[in-house]
């Protein structure tokens, strides 16, 4: 991580790692030159080298900088964790997969100064990756790397873990099966792993032997996209909704109310028909917004789903994306409509968003961007959030819609 200022005078370099091998990390700083008779031990100025949360790092090299987060930019090649963590600080974030290039390096710095003037608000915790900056595979990476299917999620079984060793294999479900080394450091925390369990998972550039890696992010199936929704059910699966089945795209299946007398408070957003029902139905699993509204809710955070009165103004334009990912008439209708006893103008659902990141205009031109969003690249919006899990509630809850994210009982 770093002060901003462009990388010319008065920019401040800094080191935040978590190893515990602190000794072993310090020598290979005084070893290294970033340039004849300069080392990395005198160019990066503040090092926060210790065991623990990157989020404590950042909290310590705020107050020994005096440089508040949204003037810092950091560079790492972990895009679930770490980046995750630290954007939620309001830091602006570097996806490096394969290490920091001086394209990468540049292209961060100039994105920063454009923000910083196109911002009004103080906000910077977004994450940046060489597709947000323009850059190709042979500009943000040496010319003989190996193409890497990097941030891809998949389900699938752990083929071996070895908590002696603390690293472990991953063998993806269908498809090629293909096999992903993973390290305990890579595993979400609070997650016990052991061989034989099924897992979703991250795929990740290659490790230093040149070896498929993988993060492991939760237990059990989930993730995917396309036209098997959210949960990689087949397209065209019933969804119970109020009936109180299974519902498709749902982690838990139905959302079961509180006791009689009780009530939690939870953040709340509108949004209209016929998406709200497509992605309670798993076929939408990316929501996009012309506003990062989403960008202070941690990834994991259950936000409750209420349906406008209006509709979208383009009833056919949903309708005309699911055509081209191989929906049915009979499956495009059933998908997009509230179920019985279900209609507009009440909180109808809950589901529990990922990461927020500002979308790169190729990245909204992609087809498989278009097909998890069910819209057109003119029709979205420039800030993307993942939805990992959805679900009906099981009986509608009225109550007036509003703009934004509010807190709702």
């Amino acid at each position: 991580g770093g002060g901003g200022g462009g990388g010319g005078a008065g920019t401040q370099f800094a080191i935040a790692s978590r190893t515990n091998k602190v000794d072993w990390a310090e020598t290979l700083l005084r070893k290294f030159e970033a340039a004849p008779g300069i080392s990395l031990d005198v160019l990066f100025g503040h090092k926060e080298i210790v065991p623990g949360s990157k989020r404590r790092h950042f909290e310590n090299l705020r107050e020994s900088t005096g440089i508040p987060y949204r003037e810092m930019i950091f560079f790492d090649d972990d895009m679930r964790m770490n980046l995750g963590e630290i954007s939620q600080m309001g830091v602006l974030c570097c996806h490096c997969p394969r290490g920091i290039t001086s394209d990468l390096f540049r292209g961060a710095l100039s994105r920063y100064s454009e923000m910083k003037a196109e911002h009004s608000e103080q906000w910077m915790g977004y994450t940046l990756t060489s597709s947000d900056m323009g850059l190709t595979d042979s500009t943000s990476a040496s010319a003989d790397a190996t193409p890497v299917d990097g941030g891809r999620r998949a389900t699938g079984r752990i083929k071996f873990y070895s908590q002696t060793k603390r690293f472990g294999f991953v063998v993806e479900e269908g498809g090629s099966g293909e096999e992903f080394f993973f390290h305990e450091s890579k595993v979400a925390d609070g997650l016990a792993v052991e061989t034989g369990m099924a897992v979703t998972f991250e795929t990740l550039a290659p490790d230093s032997r040149g070896r498929a890696a993988a993060a492991i992010l939760s237990a059990g199936g989930g993730g995917g996209g396309g036209p098997k929704g959210v949960n990689g059910k087949k397209k065209g699966t019933n969804s119970k909704g109020a009936a109180g089945g299974k519902v498709n795209g749902a982690s838990g299946g139905k959302v079961t109310p509180t006791p009689k007398g009780e009530t939690v408070s939870m953040p709340c957003f509108s949004m209209s028909q016929p998406f709200a029902a497509l992605l309670l139905n798993g076929i939408k699993n990316i929501e996009t917004r012309n506003n990062p509204m989403f960008q202070d809710l941690k990834p994991g955070t259950k936000v409750l789903l209420h349906c406008g009165m209006r509709d979208w103004k383009d009833q056919e334009a949903p309708k005309i994306e699911l055509r081209k990912a191989g929906y049915s008439e009979e499956d495009i209708e059933r998908l997009s409509a509230l179920p019985d006893g279900f209609g507009k103008g009440s909180v109808i659902g809950v589901l529990e968003v990922g990461r927020t990141w500002l979308m790169a205009d190729r990245e909204r031109r992609g087809p498989n961007m278009q097909r998890r969003v069910v819209a057109t690249s003119e029709d979205m919006g420039k800030y993307a959030t993942m939805v990992e899990s959805a679900a009906w509630l099981k009986r509608p809850v009225r109550t007036r819609g509003f703009p934004g994210i509010q807190s709702v009982e």
